[in-house]
């Protein structure tokens, strides 16, 4: 059997270079755009996932990995978050102070 196309989703076959079938598509509501960009997404998973096939010890320190960097972006998030609210409130302390004084 010669090597075909398949759906990234459900693995049915499908035209060269289309990445979801029409199924997936209409089941899913995804519209064209949408699927090369889903397309793109679950490549990377697939990708993370078969450098740590049949490995338990590298999945465990993979999956720690992601981890760790998913909390780092989430604290750095948070700390732009706290930046912006902190200036926000010195602004308007400035501001109320100049009013009560002018």
């Amino acid at each position: 059997m010669t090597d075909v196309d398949r759906c990234l989703i459900c693995g049915e076959a499908i035209p060269e270079g289309v990445q979801v079938c029409k199924s997936c598509m209409a089941q899913y509501h995804i519209e064209a755009g949408e699927a090369v960009e889903i397309a793109e997404e679950m490549r990377d998973i697939a990708g993370v996932l078969s450098i740590t096939a049949n490995t338990d010890g590298n999945i465990k320190k993979s999956m720690e990995s992601i981890l760790r960097i998913a909390d780092r972006l989430e604290r750095k998030g948070n700390e732009e978050r706290n930046r912006t609210k902190v200036f926000a409130e010195s602004r308007i302390g400035k501001a109320e102070n100049g009013n009560h004084t002018g």
